[in-house]
């Protein structure tokens, strides 16, 4: 059996790992040793470095050196060593290891190995590594912390017993022999091989239809985080710089991707340092355009032609760094150009520059009024034409002359999903510079971005536009995802399916008791189903019912640190409730619901049309707003569970799945008050994130798993859905039949083939008061001792159990009641009742006898 390692990687933060043997701090996006501070730890490759010992590796080599004590023997090639380590991490993330698992075919692995083989020709192949230590000037400790390989002629020794996958293997077998391999990672993972040749200037990119396009090189120093980085041309200078420590990225030629570029802008600085050559030169001066006022120019010193250049000339990581301490603003470089100019030329240029000048800062600002003054430019004009600059347009302008297209998708910022992508918002500390906190929506994407809404609707996520139907407040309703479990997925931890599900459901079964394990797996999956429920046109209401102390409350309490942003109220306002959804889509538990219905009331009209039109999407609620009565729609959809002693009138019940409830035999535990069920929720956050596109394909593209039709098919197809994903991904099996059994049972219920709470009820009573009956002869009963024992099971009952003709309504109904068996006395109606209809009624339903005290 294959044992796949990402799991365990992901569950052992490297940083955490390592912080726990030796503190550390943090530095930017990297952690740095307390008491080594050449200890290195940087997240977002999952690596960590440790110069003054020569060490480097990942989480599995840290645990093999540092946690199993093997120190420099430590020899991550060897079998025994590394499955140690593998153990080792897997114990401390709770993963149990199958004893016939085989780490050495999991993808990691395999990848890992490769990249240690290939560093491995390097080192042991003299002409490589003269090329590389000398002719290109990288010391040992840069070789190995860059994974810089060598592709050797004989590649079998290379690939043997090794569990490549068939792109991978392909890679390899293409790539020329006799060349430098560079490697390029993105979170601890093998992505890209490029090569350059030691012999010739001959440069070399796998071919696109095994692989991909050609992708940047990011040196092992660059984390998304970083203050700054450096832009250069080839992989070359990206290792030169980060043999000095200054994070840089090579673009393996001279043009950048849109894709790139975007990625690029949010670095505080970027610096761009193409090759010392006059076409170089020109495109480095459109990038820096491209990249806008954050984007510097350098200058290598005269004569020298690229990074590596300069340290094969001496250049050291002190003039490296003041180099670029002494980098031009690419705007202040351009209004420096246009002084140059003459005429016309001169006025277009400076217009140019003044249509860049929109997102300066204050200082920069400050600056470039200065340089263009000093061009001769008044002081009013300059004022003038700040004020023209894009940025100082006003809303209203703004949206006339960039009108959203269709293509972008309109979604919910608090949960929203689109074909491609996914967020969800959550309410993060922020700490000022004053050290005043204050809280602030971010949306965290399916593409494993963090990003801080600032006013915008129209944001980027996943590399492309999506507009927010709604601008989310930071409220502290919305911190349900713990910002260091925020930062563990964004570095590509995954959920399992299966455990995530299994989990959920022990949970449920400590605190409550279920007359069947159907209802346990209908009420798991309802509740992680309100992660996902924006997939679906419409996401069925959950009805408990039950008498008191039946545990509808408990199961209310145990729901709501679970449940997507749930809040649980008994006395809710239309008006809190309309907003409260339309900005947070939460999960509403509502308690004593059966007050809901009453006409009566018309303090309750307000929640029953949210409660009637709330289950489905693009039904949303009309309010007139403000003392203008201005029109607003609130949108209304999103999961709500309603408790109710008496059940729901019959048009919010056929919104419901039932689950009914009884007073518990057993003692269970007290759900603990202290409870917050943040490590489950962010992993039903991060499944939502993952899987919500294999979830949809299963409800919109596999008809088989909806034999229903009609109402009922809105109501079971998001948990069919649901159920087919956990059993195919999460191994639960049986689970699409049994909820597909308790789909058809509810829709027999509906079509009155089966039985509601009220008829099971009068069958207890009827088998408890003719007990001890001849079974040839029948039992009369009065109506009233009849209704008073159903009562007494239901709890106090309500005005329809108490109706005078209910009884004979229901006994008509099941065939236990003719003209010719009840009859009208002093006492009232009463019924001959056979007791062997009655336990042949209970059997065909499937209701249990009451238990005898």
């Amino acid at each position: 059996m294959t044992l796949d390692l990402d799991p365990i990687r992901a569950r052992c933060p490297i940083q955490q790992v390592i912080g726990e043997r030796y503190p550390l701090r943090r530095q930017g996006a990297r952690y740095i040793g307390v008491d080594h501070d050449s200890l290195v730890v940087t997240p977002k490759t999952e690596y960590y470095f440790w110069n003054s010992r020569g060490e480097q590796g990942d989480v599995f080599d840290f645990a093999g050196r540092h946690l199993l004590g093997y120190g420099e023997r430590w020899n991550a090639r060897d079998a025994g060593m590394f499955l140690e380590a593998v153990k080792l991490l897997a114990d401390r993330a709770g993963i149990l290891i199958d004893k016939d698992s085989d780490f050495r075919r999991s993808g990691l692995w395999a990848e890992r190995e490769l990249v240690a083989r290939l560093h491995e020709c390097l080192m042991q192949t003299p002409g490589a590594l003269v090329y590389a230590t000398q002719t290109r000037g990288w010391p040992a400790a840069t070789l190995r912390a860059e994974q810089v390989g060598f592709m050797p002629a004989d590649k079998r020794v290379l690939l043997k017993d090794l569990h490549l996958s068939e792109k991978w293997r392909k890679v390899v077998e293409k790539f020329p022999a006799g060349m430098l391999v560079y490697v390029h990672r993105e979170s601890g993972r093998l992505t890209y091989l490029s090569g350059r040749s030691i012999e010739g200037k001959r440069h070399y990119n796998p071919p696109a239809e095994v692989i991909g396009e050609r992708q940047p090189y990011f040196n092992h120093v660059f984390h998304e985080d970083a203050p700054h980085i450096v832009i250069v041309e080839g992989q070359a200078d990206a290792i030169t710089f980060g043999g000095w420590g200054i994070p840089a990225v090579a673009l393996g030629g001279m043009r950048a991707s849109e894709d790139l570029l975007r990625r690029l802008k949010g670095q505080r600085r970027a610096f761009v340092l193409l090759d010392n050559t006059p076409e170089a030169s020109e495109i480095g001066r459109q990038m820096a355009r491209a990249l806008g006022p954050r984007a510097f120019l350098p200058t290598l010193p005269e004569g020298i032609k690229d990074a590596n250049e300069w340290l094969l000339a001496g250049g050291t990581r002190e003039d490296a760094e003041a180099l670029l301490n002494r980098s031009q603003n690419w705007l202040l470089a351009e209004v420096e150009r246009a002084g140059r100019l003459e005429g016309l030329a001169r006025e277009d240029a400076l217009r140019e520059c003044f249509a860049s000048a929109g997102d300066l800062d204050p200082y920069a600002v400050a600056q470039f009024r200065s340089a263009v003054q000093e061009l001769g430019v008044p002081p009013r004009l300059i004022t003038a034409l700040m004020k023209s600059t894009p940025a100082a347009a006003t809303h209203e302008s703004a949206l006339e002359f960039d009108l959203v297209n269709d293509d972008v998708p309109v979604l919910s910022a608090a949960q929203g999903f689109s074909e491609e992508v996914g967020i969800v918002t959550v309410t993060l500390r922020e700490r000022t510079r004053d050290n005043r906190l204050v809280l602030q929506p971010y949306l965290v994407s399916s593409a494993r971005e963090l990003v801080r809404l600032n006013g915008a609707q129209v944001v980027e996520v996943g590399g492309r536009e999506i507009a927010l139907r709604s601008i989310p407040d930071g409220g502290d309703f919305l911190m349900r995802w713990r910002y260091s479990d925020i930062q563990r997925y964004l570095a590509g931890e995954i959920a399992s399916p299966g455990e995530v599900y299994l989990t959920l459901r022990r949970l449920l079964a400590t605190y409550l008791e279920f007359r069947s394990e159907v209802e346990s797996h209908v009420l798991a999956l309802w509740t992680i189903g309100t992660y996902f429920y924006a997939l679906f046109p419409a996401y069925p209401y959950l009805a408990l019912n039950g008498p008191k102390n039946s545990g509808k409350s408990t199961v209310l309490r145990v729901l709501q640190p679970l449940a997507f942003n749930m809040v649980s109220t008994a006395d809710p306002t239309g008006a809190s409730l309309f907003r409260l959804i339309h900005m947070t889509s939460c999960t509403v538990g509502i308690d004593e619901a059966e007050r809901y219905h009453s006409p009566r009331d018309p303090a309750m009209a307000q929640i029953r049309q949210l409660l009637n039109s709330g289950y489905k999407a693009g039904m949303p609620a009309l309010r007139l707003i403000g003392d203008e009565h201005r029109p607003q729609t609130f949108d209304v959809y999103s999961p709500k569970i309603l408790a109710a002693i008496a059940g729901l009138e019959d048009v919010l019940a056929s919104r419901c799945i039932a689950l009914p409830m009884r007073r518990t035999m057993q003692k269970l535990p007290v759900f603990p008050a202290n409870f917050d069920g943040a490590a489950l929720r962010h992993q039903l956050y991060t499944l939502a994130l993952t899987a919500f596109q294999e979830v949809r394909h299963n409800y919109t593209a596999r008809p088989e798993l909806h034999p229903l039709n009609n109402r009922s098919a809105e109501l079971w197809s998001p948990l069919m859905a649901l159920a087919a994903f956990f059993e195919e991904e999460g191994g639960i099996v049986g689970l699409r039949a049994a909820v597909a059994d308790a789909a058809q049972w509810d829709v027999e219920l509906g079509d009155g083939r089966a039985l509601n709470d009220r008829e099971e009820a009068v069958l207890q009573a009827l088998e408890r008061m003719t007990e001890g009956g001849s079974a040839a002869a029948s039992c009369w009963l009065t109506a009233a001792a009849l209704r008073e024992q159903v009562n007494r099971i239901l709890d106090g009952g309500d005005e329809r159990t108490n109706a005078a003709q209910w009884i004979g309504h229901v006994l008509k109904r099941l065939g236990l009641m003719d003209r010719n068996r009840r009859q009208h006395t002093a006492e009232g109606k009463i019924y001959a009742i056979d007791r062997t209809q009655v336990l042949d009624m209970m059997q065909r339903y499937d209701v249990q006898p009451l238990a005898r005290s």
